[in-house]
């Protein structure tokens, strides 16, 4: 039976934290996932990468036990627990036997109510990261993609990605300054948790207040607005060379929705049969198999408190990016300017309600869903209604949003790699 407002348990931590548990005893596991108020949104001009790496030192010791002690506690029990930063969050998960669930949340709230940020780790942290950023400038797909975010997103905008600025703010960072972020940028007041496995609600409930509960962080402000959504007026092309590749890599595509915008199954109906559906729906069948151009090729669309984007990516050889280019407009024009077929649209709701039961067999793939129902407030019954909405899905409504979100003159271009003559 899939979680509904009926096996879905809800109530509110001391904290402000929101709470739903759903009981699932068929293993002996419980994995708890949330979201505070936080994240990227929150970083100022010169401060991106602040919010990774506050995240990232959380995990790194607290004021009762360093890295090592805190590896120790939960790799003794087989368990995990970690911190992720978002565009507005905070993110927080761990897993573990059910035995052992007031030990590992336990060591959850020590990381967050006393966090040490040693500058010993920070310093291996900060190696790290400028390591990863570093192979992210000479990665082709990398930069393909934070070309594309940069020609969506203007100068100003909280999703704008700048891996310059994010390296100059990891090499600047100071203990002090996570410290200031986290104590005035990070609350839970107004987030969510979510509890799936072998416990029950009520006990569940009592735990997460008494342990989770003491985290408190009365003082701080997040930034809980949403940034407008941007607009797309004329076409938009960059290129950037990366020498000594053998690949080149495309990002096209357009401006989004946010994940609770009504026409967010349609566009997951569309999206699929486009560029997903099989070997990669029309797009896959278009470019890699008639045509052999893509080492891969697919569309997608995120969605998140904001507007995200929509498009497509496709690896092909330096030679092959006009070909590839102009396969892409293509397709993009031949769903925007033809209705699906009955037939077509059949095969793609069959795919997407038959593979949900699959999602969503294990606690992990459970608590994932519901995390995203509460922090996008898509309703208790979202996933009991998933089937109905999705069959609902008609061909107008599909050739409609392609007409409304797909331009095949008008988008973003990206295209990362090495000029031709040296490939």
């Amino acid at each position: 039976m899939l979680p509904s407002s009926d096996t879905i348990i809800t109530g509110q931590l001391s904290n402000g934290l929101r709470i739903w548990v759903y009981e699932n005893f068929e293993s002996q596991t419980v994995l708890v996932n949330g979201y505070a108020f936080g994240g990227y949104i929150n970083e100022g001009p010169d401060e991106q990468a602040l919010a990774d790496v506050v995240a990232i030192m959380l995990r790194r010791g607290t004021e009762q036990r360093d890295y090592d002690a805190l590896n120790d506690a939960v790799e003794s029990v087989g368990a995990f627990f970690g911190f992720e930063a978002g565009r507005h969050s905070l993110g927080f998960k761990t897993y573990s036997l059910a035995e052992d669930f007031d030990l590992v949340l336990g060591l959850l709230a020590e990381s967050l109510i006393s966090p040490a940020f040693p500058e010993k780790e920070l310093e291996k942290v900060r190696s790290r990261r400028l390591t990863q950023l570093d192979e992210r400038k000479h990665s082709t797909r990398s930069m393909a993609a934070i070309a594309f975010n940069q020609q969506i997103y203007p100068p100003g905008h909280p999703y704008r990605v700048d891996i310059d600025a994010e390296i100059e703010s990891v090499r600047r960072v100071q203990r002090e300054d996570l410290m200031r972020f986290y104590r005035t940028k990070v609350s839970p007041q107004g987030g969510i948790v979510v509890v799936v496995g072998a416990i029950r609600a009520e006990e569940a409930i009592a735990r997460m207040d008494q342990i989770l509960g003491k985290w408190q962080h009365p003082h701080a402000r997040p930034d809980t607005n949403i940034p407008p959504r941007p607009e797309l007026t004329e076409r938009k092309e960059v290129r950037v060379r990366i020498r000594g590749k053998s690949q080149s890599d495309i990002v096209l595509g357009w401006p989004g929705i946010h994940r609770a915008h009504p026409d967010y199954d349609a566009i997951l109906v569309c999206n699929t049969l486009l560029g997903r559906f099989g070997l990669g729906g029309r797009l896959g069948a278009r470019i890699r198999e008639e045509m052999g151009l893509a080492y891969y090729a697919y569309s997608t669309f995120n969605a998140t408190r904001g507007a995200g984007t929509w498009h497509i990516d496709a690896g092909v050889n330096p030679n092959d990016v006009a070909r590839a280019v102009a396969a892409m407009r293509e397709e993009v024009a031949r769903i925007v300017n033809e209705p699906v077929s009955a037939e077509e649209l059949a095969d793609v709701q069959r795919y997407l309600t038959g593979s949900l039961p699959l999602q969503l067999e294990t606690n992990s793939g459970l608590a994932s869903y519901l995390l995203a129902m509460a922090w996008y407030e898509l309703g208790l019954d979202y996933l009991q209604t998933y089937d109905a909405r999705i069959r609902g899905v008609t061909q107008e409504d599909v050739w409609r949003v392609a007409r409304t979100y797909l331009h095949p003159d008008r988008y973003a271009l990206a295209v990362a790699g090495p000029d031709p003559k040296e490939a």
